[in-house]
């Protein structure tokens, strides 16, 4: 079921004035600058990529009856000039029962350059059924230079009802086998929720007679919370005194829950001079039956949950590369899809997961041919610095590209044409950049293929056939996890929006917590990528390892501890 959809606020301006412009000084009636003089400086608002996320009380990612759930986003002003008089206007096209939220909240102003987290709380009724609500979320703006409406779907669940019930109870001494005056024994008590919703806010009041005391003084329990199935054990330690006179003992268990109605009151009587036990109640726990569930997600799965990794690498550096945007030099038809995002969660991987500080991670995205260079010197004069005690970690999701003629392969930024790789960086370069810092641990990723193919086309611009790469020797003490081999194509997830490899490769550090050598690493991305390839988009895609002589024996132990 789609989770959400985003629709990118997109703004054309077209400045058409050639002569000399003054400054806005006048003011409007309703107070806002009005830039429809000149020189106008409008705002550009948008909703940060991936931001948009959704949180509820129970986790369940759901809008339940009588839960608190919210929507955050973050909002950014990339323009020329403030946002004023932002409002976050919210309308529900799908649902329109059992959900209480404000239509519009002011937000003020947003300066140039700034951002500001939204938060828009939501509330579900007790009548909200199951089903889902969708929402058109937009931001408005005094001038009208507001977002472009974004969708969002949530599912919604029905109130599920509690049940409590006394389902058992035992009377049990270790001091006589009846029932006797001044003979202290136990009353347990097992309470269950046979509902199958929540029992939240749980008062259990015990009530004996008179002469009767209760030697554990629990006779009031709280408890906040009692899941559906769940039991709860009370247990009472009690005597008479010698001016109890009646043959029978009646105790009630009053049991109240939030809503004063879904509870059953249970009176006990037991009998004076009854015979009891000497063990206490054994309660065994029936084996569970659990039900697979599909937690719906406005992110892929992979997003959220990074493992965390207390001890700190500060010998550890990162270069993280996602080239995506190719329009320019070649086509938007061929732009490799998720690669920003790929990109993205691998550097807070990076962070979380694999221990590097934020100031050893040097990131681009969509890196022209002199930022790539840039930043490879920087980080490969950086790690010679540190020596051998160095680790460094280089990624890459991105097109690759082989030469026609001397089939050599190339990482290619986004402004670089297919027809001319002279500003093209060449992967020898890089490995030979990287094991020239006698680091003593290189690993490199690459999501990407060398053959002209791509995540979403045929092949690169000018391109008639897929070409072969020669395959490139790591060196130093290095290792390439490639996405693909020989004339295959790297392929995307479009489920988890993430490339297939990547996916994958996130997917085990993030189940492993750091638990991972690099040999368990290789063997889960061939078996998974390869099989899920198949599936998903029906192609082959077998990712390679590719290791340097002077690490051939020891890789397969190396680990991200």
């Amino acid at each position: 079921m789609k989770r959400f959809i985003l629709i990118s606020a997109s703004l054309a301006l077209c400045i058409m004035y050639s002569y000399s412009q003054k400054f806005v000084s006048g003011v409007s009636e309703s107070k806002y600058v009005n830039i429809t003089k000149d020189p106008p400086k409008p705002p550009y608002l948008e909703i940060e990529q991936n931001s948009m996320e959704f949180t509820d009380a129970n986790g369940n990612r759901k809008i339940d009856a009588n839960e608190l759930a919210a929507i955050r986003f973050k909002l950014l002003n990339t323009g020329a000039g403030p946002g004023l008089g932002l409002k976050v206007v919210v309308q529900e096209t799908i649902g329109g029962t059992g959900l209480i939220f404000m239509k519009e909240t002011a937000l003020g102003t947003l300066e140039i350059g700034k951002s500001k987290l939204v938060e828009i709380p939501l509330t579900g009724q007790m009548n909200i059924p199951n089903g889902k609500a969708v929402f058109q979320i937009k931001i408005s703006e005094a001038n009208g230079f507001g977002t472009d409406p974004v969708e969002i779907e949530v599912p919604t669940r029905a109130f599920q009802a509690p049940k409590l019930l006394v389902v058992d109870y035992k009377v049990s001494s270790q001091t006589a086998s009846v029932l006797l005056k001044r003979k202290p024994f136990d009353l347990e008590v097992l309470l269950q929720n046979t509902g199958q919703g929540d029992a939240t806010n749980v008062d259990v009041d015990f009530e004996m007679p008179a002469n009767v005391f209760c030697l554990s003084a629990n006779e009031k329990t709280h408890k906040d919370k009692i899941e559906p199935g769940e039991s709860v054990m009370l247990s009472y330690n009690l005597v008479t005194n010698n001016e109890y006179t009646s043959s029978n003992l009646p105790f009630t268990v009053k049991v109240k829950e939030q809503y004063g109605k879904y509870a059953e009151n249970k009176t006990i009587t037991l009998t004076m001079n009854q015979p009891v036990s000497d063990t206490k109640l054994i309660v065994e726990g029936k084996e569970e039956k659990t039900k697979e569930i599909v937690i719906g997600s406005l992110v892929s799965s992979v997003d959220k949950n990074i493992p965390v990794n207390a001890v700190k690498k500060p010998n550890r550096i990162a270069l993280v590369i996602g080239n995506e945007n190719y329009a320019n030099t070649l086509n938007a038809e061929i732009n490799v899809e998720f690669a920003r995002h790929d990109a993205d969660v691998f550097r807070n991987y990076t962070i979380s997961a694999l221990g590097v500080e934020p100031s050893n991670i040097f990131f681009l995205q969509d890196a022209t041919s002199g930022q790539m260079k840039r930043e490879i010197d920087r980080v490969t004069q950086l790690v010679q610095r540190i020596g051998k005690d160095a680790e460094l970690i280089f990624y890459y999701a991105g097109h690759g590209l082989p030469d026609e003629v001397t089939k050599i392969p190339y990482l290619i930024p986004v402004d670089v044409d297919a027809t001319n790789l002279t500003s093209a960086v060449k992967l020898s370069d890089i490995y030979q950049k990287f094991s020239s810092t006698n680091a003593g641990r290189i690993t490199i990723f690459l999501d990407a293929c060398f053959t002209g193919g791509g995540r979403n086309q045929g092949l690169l611009a000018a391109r008639a056939a897929k070409i072969k790469p020669d395959l490139e020797m790591a060196s130093g003490n290095m290792v390439v996890f490639s996405a693909s081999s020989g004339e295959q194509s790297a392929l995307p997830y479009n489920n988890e929006k993430h490339g297939l490899f990547t996916y994958y490769l996130l997917k085990k550090i993030q189940e492993s917590s750091n638990q991972l050598t690099y040999e368990q690493l290789a063997n889960y991305l061939k078996t998974n990528v390869g099989q899920e390839s198949l599936r998903k988009n029906g192609k082959p895609q077998d990712p390679e390892v590719q290791v340097s002589p002077a690490v051939e024996n020891t890789w397969r132990v190396w680990n991200f501890k």
